[in-house]
This record gives C-alpha cells, sequence and structure tokens, in this order.
C-alpha cells in the first residue's frame, strides 16, 4: 500500500475510531494505521538542539507595559503569522485600574471590564495585561494530544511538530489561555515579509508562541521583548539564580494565571506600580485583512 500525506491519514483515522475515541485510543489508532500503511509523520525541518541546562521563562511587568501592542505586531511579523489568524500569538487586556493601598493591581483575574479593543487611546490610569502561551510545565495541550504533536522540551519549550498535527484541535480546547490557533486557510504571506527562519505552517494544523525558538536556542530574546518600548517583558534562564527573571521573581510581588489550575506556567506579572514612560498615545494600526476587524 502507498504511503498517505496526512490529510487521507485523519480520514483513515475518523474511519477506524472518529469522534467516539478519547485522545489515548486514537493514538494506538494512529500507530496501527502507521505500521500498515507506512505513514510515519517526521520531526519538524527546522529542529534546534536544546541549550543544555536551560529552561526559558518570562517576566511581565504590568507597572511599565502601556499597551501599545507593538509586541502583538513584532511577534507576527516575525512568526510568519497571516492575516487570517486573529487574534495574533499575543493578546493584550484593557483593565480597569483597581489599586490597594501600595498602589499594585491586586487581583490575578481580569476585571469584568476587560477588553482587547484595538483602538482605545492609550491611557496611564489603565492596566495592560498581555497574554500568550505560558508554556506550562503541565500542559493540558501535551497532555490531550492524540499524536504526540504537541510536545515540551527540556527547556521549558512546549513545540508543535506541525507535521505529526492532525488538526483535532483537542489542544485548544484543553488550553485554558485560549493560546492556540488553528489554520482554517492555507497561509499566503508575501514573500518580501516572510521570515525564512520560520517555516509556514499548512492549512488544517495547529500554531502558537514558540518563545521565538528560532532565537532563543541561539543566545538571543524573543522578538517581543526586543519590540517592547518600555522594557516590560525580560525573558531569560530560570535555571540560573543570576538572570533576570530569576531575580525578579524572587524579590518583586508577582502572579501567574490560573495557577490554580496546576498547569505551572512559566510567565510571571509583576504588579508594583512602575513610572510608564507614555512614548506612543495609540496602538499601532492593526495589519489590513486582519478578519473580524473593521
Amino acid at each position: 500500500m502507498g504511503k498517505l500525506n496526512r490529510r487521507e491519514f485523519v480520514k483513515l483515522a475518523a474511519v477506524a475510531g472518529g469522534s467516539a475515541l478519547w485522545p489515548p485510543q486514537l493514538r494506538v489508532v494512529g500507530d496501527i494505521i502507521e505500521r500498515i500503511t507506512g505513514f510515519n509523520p517526521t520531526e519538524p525541518e527546522e529542529a534546534l538542539e536544546v541549550i543544555p541546562g536551560a529552561k526559558f521563562g518570562m517576566v511581565i511587568d504590568l507597572g511599565k507595559c502601556i499597551g501599545c501592542r507593538r509586541c502583538m505586531y513584532a511577534c507576527k511579523l516575525e512568526n510568519n503569522v497571516p492575516d487570517t489568524i486573529s487574534p495574533p500569538y499575543i493578546m493584550v487586556f484593557q483593565t480597569q485600574s483597581k489599586t490597594g493601598v501600595s498602589g499594585y493591581y491586586h487581583s490575578p483575574k481580569i476585571p469584568e471590564r476587560g477588553t482587547t479593543m484595538m483602538y482605545t487611546k492609550l491611557r496611564k490610569d489603565k492596566w495592560y495585561l498581555p497574554v500568550q502561551c505560558n508554556h506550562c510545565d503541565h500542559a493540558p495541550c501535551v497532555k490531550v494530544c492524540p499524536t504526540g504533536a504537541s510536545y515540551k522540551d527540556p527547556d521549558g519549550i512546549v513545540m508543535i511538530n506541525y507535521k505529526k498535527c492532525i488538526g483535532c484541535r483537542y489542544c485548544m480546547t484543553a488550553c485554558p489561555y485560549q493560546a492556540r490557533r488553528f489554520n482554517w486557510w492555507e497561509p499566503e504571506i508575501p514573500l518580501e515579509r516572510r521570515n525564512p527562519l520560520v517555516p509556514l505552517r499548512e492549512e488544517g494544523v495547529v500554531e502558537k508562541c514558540t518563545f521565538c525558538v528560532h532565537r532563543t536556542r541561539k543566545g538571543k530574546f524573543t522578538r517581543c521583548v526586543e519590540a517592547c518600548p518600555n522594557k516590560a517583558r525580560i525573558f531569560g534562564n530560570l535555571n540560573d539564580p543570576g538572570s533576570k527573571v530569576s531575580k525578579l521573581i524572587a524579590s518583586e510581588r508577582n502572579f501567574r494565571l490560573k495557577e490554580e489550575l496546576n498547569t505551572v506556567p512559566l510567565i510571571w506579572y509583576l504588579t508594583q506600580r512602575s513610572e510608564k514612560k507614555m512614548r506612543w498615545y495609540k496602538p499601532l494600526p492593526p495589519p489590513k485583512g486582519i478578519r473580524g476587524l473593521r
């Protein structure tokens, strides 16, 4: 029997069990089909070696974040995210300013009036909360993936093998941070806008933030960290007690999103009020053609 492509594999898996199968059973079905047909998904083409002993994490200083959304658009350009993926990998929520006697944002929960509006004038009296993939130590998306396409590397980064992804979207349902995006259409990105270091994902797969693995495993920062005008984002090695991220987590008031779910996210938020240098008073205009925006 000839080898199957990914879509034919999905169809055959559906015939074998369909939606009645849970991820463990579907994984077994996939193994059987692989043995019968010779279908064998390979590792990603851009597989970079993990840095020994490193564990990456990020700190976001909410006292410094001005909500300019430059992290969103820098991430979009760096990672070849098409306009059909909306929202992008990073979402920025505008929240009401709630301060206590010590002057910090006192709750890790997004207030009822939280919004992702991109056209509001930036204000010093508002708090802005960027949200993205948290690269959890106990990642629910990895646990439910039936083919092993979602996996976590020793350096803390949760990755996706796009050649193994069958588009079942179990991971999207399991992610408590709504950090994954599904490619409903074949991506169209002009050649002059493409980053040659990041492969284009094809139609029918899930994608997300990778902590710019093509940069960070070569000793660089993520693009969102570099693009932040107020230095609200800090990235580094959590296993290094002398790193800036480790020192901030140990010394500053902080929280992580939905810690009660025991996902152990690797993004911390600082809650000390800082002087906001409002260099821009309006967000960057969103790229043309993003679905759902007017």
